[in-house]
Order: C-alpha cells, then structure tokens, then sequence
C-alpha cells in the first residue's frame, strides 16, 4: 500500500513518549494505525471505542496487536464473569439500597433517586476516589451534600461488586479497574482510539499504564461532552501529527466540512481534502428521498427521529435499537394520560406530571419540550404508531430497507447516501448566539461538531434539509 506524506510521518515515529494524530472524518485513521502495528512489530494494545470498532480491528490488525476495548479489558482482569450487568442503572435499581435511602427536604422520591443516580454515574466516569459536589447535579448545598452522603454508602457497595449479587452496570467495573489495577506491563505500547470522546476514567486509565502511547482523534468530532466525555487530545502534551487526506467522500463534502468547522470557536489547523478518486454529490433535500440499501437518515435528536419514522411503512433499521425511543415515547404518553405507574423512562420519571413536564418545557427544558411536542402532534394516535414501529424494526441492520440514527450514535459510520434532517442549528444562527453568550461556547461547539459529524457520513450522495443547504451550499 502507497502511504500518504502524513501517514509516512507518522510511521517512521518509534513508540516512544506519546505521538498525538488527527485524524479527520474518513482520513484513514484505522488504515495508519494497521500499519504501524505492521511497522513496530512489538507487542501492543489497541483501545477501541466501543465493541463494534474492536471487532472489526481484531479481524484486520496484526497478531501482535491486542485489540479490545476499555471495558473488555477490565471486565477480563476483575473477572466479572456471569453476574448482571445492565446498560444503566434506573430508579428500580435503587430498591436494593433502599435501607441507604434518606427523604431530603423539599425533594419528591422520585428526585432523590434521580439525582442519586446522576451522581453515582459523574463519579463512575470521572477519574479518582473523591465524590465531590461536582458529581451532583443539585446546586443548592444542602441538598447536594444530602445527595452525595446517600450515593457515597451505595457506590462503596457498588465498586466491591466481589461481595453481592445486586446488577452492576460497565462503568462500574471500568471504574473499579481504574482504582484497582493498571494495564499489563507486557505491552510496549497503546494505541488509543476516539480520543476525543474519552472520558476522564479512561484518560487515568491509559496514563497509569505509563507505556508510549499514540493517541489518536479528532477534537471535531468530539460530540459527547454532555455525557461527561472531555477532549483527550488537550490532555496529552506532544506535537500534533495531521491525517487531513480523506478517503470516504470527495472533494465537495471536505469543502463543505471545512465550511462548517470555520463557524468553531477553534478553527482548524489543517483543512480536509477529499478523495480525489470519488464525486459526492449534494443534494437539497425536497421532501421526498429515493431509498436504497446503504442509505441513512440522521437526525440531531429523538424526536425529530421519530417524527421522521412516524409515517414509515417498510421495515427500517434504528441504530442503538428501538427500546429506548419506545421507552421514551410510551412514558411520555403515559405521563399525559396520568398513569404515573407505567413512566418506566428515567428521565421522563423525573416529571412527577404533565403539568409538570409541560412547566419544564416553558422553561426551556429541551427534552420536555420535544416529548411535549410529540404528545401534541399525535395525541391518541400515539399508542398505535409506536406498536406499529415496533413491528416494523428490525434489529439486524441487513434485514431492514432504511436505517435511522441519530448523529451522536453514528459517528464512525460511513453510508452511500445520507440524509441530514432539519433539527440541526444552523452555523450562522450558532455563530451569533455565542457572540451573544460567550459562556456558552463549549455548548455551541459541540453543536457545530454534531454537524459535521452528520455531513460526514456520505460516501455517494449528500441529502441536506433545505435551510441547511442553502446556508452551507447556495440557493
């Protein structure tokens, strides 16, 4: 294989210290990372982002590269083995500490146990042993002490998982090796993938292994800071080696990304090529796509997501699955119908009504606002389009005619035609509401970096909802 001048600078580094690369939306990143592997043939450990990316760089990496993720690798050194592991803990959890349960005044049950496990999942990411005020989402502090002295009991339960049976979810044991142990020293170096998505546990985790370590991301793409994720790429002092050569999509949709990113409050170093071997072509989305297999369509959020499947009629595929949406939406409805038993939807639970739910929505809340608004716009119809939906989604993505994502939960895939809807803020109304409030910065840069992760996914043909063309492309 014939290597780029940028992919050949980054080869000839020996793993020594730490070598900092980014990597723009489809510039090979993987491709470099195999080769380097091929190149330093010593024994090393490549990091994945989730388990999907790990798989399929086990099926491409040399054998001297060991390829997993962070959690894999915890859960094989605690050997956590058969017992429960859940995606996310949930009020019904809590009722096995229900003797570490306290009222705190001015504070429904329902509240409590939000806020507690809030806090117990900011720590889980964070790095260190210290609960602080920062890991609860209560401001005042007589209530944020009441809250962490009733997490702190649960997550010294939680953490020596050895001593109970009670569900524990990943993060727990991740946190737990962070704490515990260290990386094996029989690697003679790490490469860490997605780095601008880590989160501070991970980010300790690589450094207390004190081996050389390549990191490796794209501080553009980093689009989860509302989960407690931070740009590792600050975290690691070294010199900035660039893969700025896209491979995924022609020449229009890097100028069409270099256009976006020039809205960021930190604008680019080095600017994106296409491939020159393909032509993207853009396209004004009119209201009606012509679907084949291989096309995707993204949206910024889940309502939008689902106004977008409401009308659907074939089978369709939504990453991440349909439970949670389902979950959502049928919680929301119940909320409204004042069958307060059957909100199983954590965060819709936190609402003890509508009323409410609808008073949050005046305040500008944004998830209340969209489960509001899909309550409205459907009303009775509601129960029967989500069953229908139901039975129409197919969990394997092959067996289904269309797949639908939101753009935070398709980062790192790549499809022949996308479809990028109109929830997405536009770069100029972005632009003046951070000269309006420049505290708010880091918030309208992760929405920037949403954008371009969306108009990145394309390798044949572009479809931009009709604002977002015309702004990013012409009239």
């Amino acid at each position: 294989m014939i290597h780029t001048a940028e992919q050949m600078a980054i080869l000839e580094r020996p793993p020594q210290g730490i070598i900092k690369i980014a990597a723009g939306a489809g510039c090979g990143k993987t491709s470099t990372l195999l080769a380097y592997g091929e190149r330093w043939a010593l024994r090393g450990l490549y990091l994945a982002f989730n388990k999907a990316i790990a798989d399929e760089a086990r099926r491409k990496f040399p054998k001297n590269i060991h390829t997993t993720t962070a959690h894999g690798l915890a859960y094989r050194a605690l050997r956590v083995g058969r017992r429960e592991v859940v995606g996310k803990f949930r009020h019904e959890h809590l009722n096995d500490y229900r003797d570490l349960l306290r009222p705190v005044p001015g504070m429904r049950e329902g509240q409590v146990r939000t806020a507690v496990l809030a806090t117990i999942d900011n720590f889980l990411i964070d790095s260190g042993r210290r609960l602080n005020g920062d890991h609860c989402p209560i401001s005042d502090p007589v209530r944020s002490n009441a809250i962490r002295a009733i997490a702190k009991p649960i997550l010294e339960q939680l953490l020596n998982f050895e001593h109970h049976d009670r569900p524990i979810t990943h993060d727990v044991y991740l946190k737990a090796f962070e704490l515990r142990q260290r990386i094996d020293d029989s690697f003679a170096y790490i490469m860490v993938d997605e780095a601008q998505d880590l989160n501070p546990v991970l980010i300790a985790i690589a450094l207390k292994a004190k081996r050389p370590l390549l990191v490796v991301g794209d501080s553009y793409q980093s689009i989860y800071r509302f989960r407690g994720a931070v740009d590792a790429m600050e975290q690691f002092e070294a010199d900035l080696l660039p893969l700025s050569q896209s491979w995924r999509f022609g020449e229009s949709v890097a100028q069409l990304a270099n256009r976006i990113l020039q809205s960021h409050s930190r604008r680019p170093k080095f600017r994106l090529t296409g491939n020159p071997a393909l032509k993207t072509e853009i396209v004004r989305y009119g209201g009606r796509l012509d679907i084949s297999l291989g096309t995707c369509v993204l949206a910024r959020t889940n309502a939008r997501l689902f106004m977008s499947l409401a009308p659907l009629a074939r089978p369709f595929h939504l990453v991440g699955g349909f439970r949670d949406l389902e979950r959502q939406i049928t919680s929301a409805w119940a909320l409204r119908c004042g069958r307060v038993r059957d909100v199983v939807d954590q965060a819709v639970a936190r609402f003890a009504t509508w009323a409410h739910l609808d008073a949050a929505a005046e305040r500008g809340d944004g998830e209340a606002r969209r489960w509001r608004m899909i309550v409205e716009t459907y009303a009775d119809d509601l129960p029967a389009i989500v069953a229908r939906l139901g039975a129409l989604h197919r969990d394997k993505e092959h067996e289904a005619q269309i797949v639908v994502s939101t753009a935070h939960k398709a980062k790192g895939r790549e499809f022949d035609d996308v479809l990028v809807l109109d929830d997405f803020p536009l770069p100029s109304g972005l632009r003046d509401r951070r000269q309006k409030k420049p505290e708010l910065r880091t918030e309208i840069d992760q929405e920037i970096n949403l954008l371009y992760v969306a108009c990145t996914r394309a390798r044949r043909r572009l479809f931009l909802a009709d604002q977002l063309h015309e702004e990013l492309v012409g009239p």
